[in-house]
Formats: structure tokens, C-alpha cells, sequence
């Protein structure tokens, strides 16, 4: 007797004929009560969620109470302090770096600040602040001492610091740019900070230091320290003319007026 085929699925029978569909799992019909219950769950939950971020946005118990800040010295205490405390009593969460920069604009000293939060209400703020790169002599006598920053702006040093001696600029004009703010005329601002680009990566200071930058009519002079002579670097191409002095440097009196603004040679006044 010839066996019955085996049908995976639905059975078609002869050409001609409607097939039988085999027995299947009878799937479940969604309940109407399980779906009432997770939409009143999802509801209560984003109700809760919604309730949450109010009070966290709201609640005093996330007012700022304390503002501390990290390590600065240009700054002066007072006016960090009084900059801050614009910060007390904001909401912890909706306070951004941002609106602390915005408190901090007027410390000129303060080039960026890093923000971060002790929950419930206290802030911490970190300064990085300016770094001098030389004190400027300014016109008027007895007025605070000023530095050459990095950015091209000259500001008055708080009067509880001594001056971290420095080189000092002299020759060059002060523009007034707000309270204890100068800078230099734009030409002279760039070409300083070229020339201290350049002694910077030539080393110089690490064989003999500089007492003064001064701007003359010839163009720019290092004044060296111990009566080591000084060098005339005119008004361009500082790095190969500082290099050039370097190699030559032993062959050349101490104490020479040392001019270095010729390609072809290096000339030289023995005092």
C-alpha cells in the first residue's frame, strides 16, 4: 500500500481541489482591560516624569547657596567675589557656563572658566586666566605696573601683586580700552607678538636674558641683561635673525651693540 505524503502548512489535495489547512496555534485577542492598564500606566509615568523636572527646576532646595572658585592670581579677590555672587540663588540645573562667562566678562584677567555643580546648591568654578608675556612702560609715572598678555591687550596688575619681572616694552603707544585695559597701536601689537614668538622658540633667554624690548626708529631692540650688549632686530624675520646671532653669539664681544637686520653679514659695536 503506497504511503500518504507528509504536508508541511496548507494541504492542496488534487489540481482542481481546495486545500485543508492544517491545525495552527489560535492566536489571543488583545484584552480590552490589559490595554486600558498600560495606557494608564504610561500616563501616570509621564506624569511623574513631568512633575519631577518641574520640581527640579523649581524647588529651592536647588537654589544656589555657595559659589566657590578654584586657584587665580591676577584677579582680585573682591571683584571675583562680587562677579559670583550674581550666581546665588539660580536654579542649579538651568545655570550654564555661559551665564557664568557672562557674569565673569568684566574680570579682564580671566581668559576661560570650566563649570561644575555639587548637587543640591553649590557651584564650582575653575579660572584659567592671562598669561603676562611683558610689563609695559606706560606714559604717566606712578601709575600700577602693566603686562603684555597673549591675546595683544595690556592690563593694569592688581595692586596686591609685585610684578613677576618680566622684560619690559618700551617705545611703543597706549590706546586706553576700558577701565585698567590698554593696548598697543595694531601694528606695533602684531610685531611684539611675532618678536616674542620668535625669542620664545629661539631660546634665547635660556643663554642670556632680556632686560628691555625697546622700539626705535631703526626697529625693534633686545636690551640684554648684565650689560651683555643688545640686538638690533628691525622689523621682520625676528626667528632667523635670533638664530643667526645664536651660532655667531661666541665670536662676538660681550657688550656689542649687535646689528642683525643684514642677510649676508652680522655687524657689531664693541662698547
Amino acid at each position: 500500500m503506497k504511503a500518504s505524503p507528509l504536508f508541511i502548512g496548507e494541504y492542496r489535495g488534487q489540481r482542481g481541489q481546495r486545500g485543508r489547512s492544517l491545525a495552527a496555534t489560535r492566536r489571543k485577542r488583545p484584552s480590552w482591560r490589559r490595554l486600558i492598564l498600560r495606557l494608564g500606566a504610561a500616563v501616570l509615568l509621564v506624569g511623574l516624569l513631568g512633575y519631577g523636572g518641574f520640581w527640579l527646576l523649581t524647588s529651592p532646595s536647588f537654589a544656589v547657596a555657595r559659589v566657590q572658585s578654584g586657584r587665580y592670581r591676577f584677579s582680585a579677590q573682591e571683584e571675583v567675589e562680587a562677579a559670583l555672587s550674581s550666581c546665588l540663588g539660580k536654579n542649579i540645573w538651568t545655570l550654564t557656563r555661559g551665564d557664568v562667562e557672562e557674569a565673569v566678562a568684566g574680570l579682564a584677567w580671566v581668559r576661560s572658566l570650566s563649570l561644575s555643580r555639587q548637587i543640591p546648591d553649590q557651584l564650582t568654578v575653575e579660572f584659567v586666566e592671562w598669561r603676562p608675556l611683558l610689563a609695559v612702560a606706560g606714559d604717566d609715572q606712578g601709575g600700577p605696573e602693566r603686562l603684555l598678555v597673549e591675546d595683544g591687550r595690556v592690563l593694569d596688575l592688581p595692586g596686591h601683586l609685585v610684578g613677576p619681572g618680566l622684560p619690559v616694552l618700551v617705545g611703543c603707544r597706549l590706546e586706553a580700552d576700558g577701565e585698567g585695559i590698554w593696548r598697543l597701536g595694531e601694528t606695533d601689537a602684531d610685531t611684539v607678538l611675532d618678536l616674542l614668538a620668535a625669542l620664545e622658540a629661539s631660546g634665547l633667554e635660556g643663554t642670556v636674558p632680556v632686560d628691555f624690548v625697546s622700539r626705535t626708529e631703526q626697529g625693534f631692540v633686545l636690551v640684554l641683561q648684565d650689560h651683555a650688549g643688545s640686538l638690533l632686530l628691525g622689523n621682520e624675520d625676528f626667528a632667523t635673525r635670533l638664530g643667526r646671532y645664536l651660532l655667531a653669539r661666541d665670536r662676538i664681544p660681550a657688550g656689542s651693540a649687535v646689528d642683525l637686520r643684514f642677510a649676508d653679514r652680522i655687524t657689531y659695536e664693541s662698547s
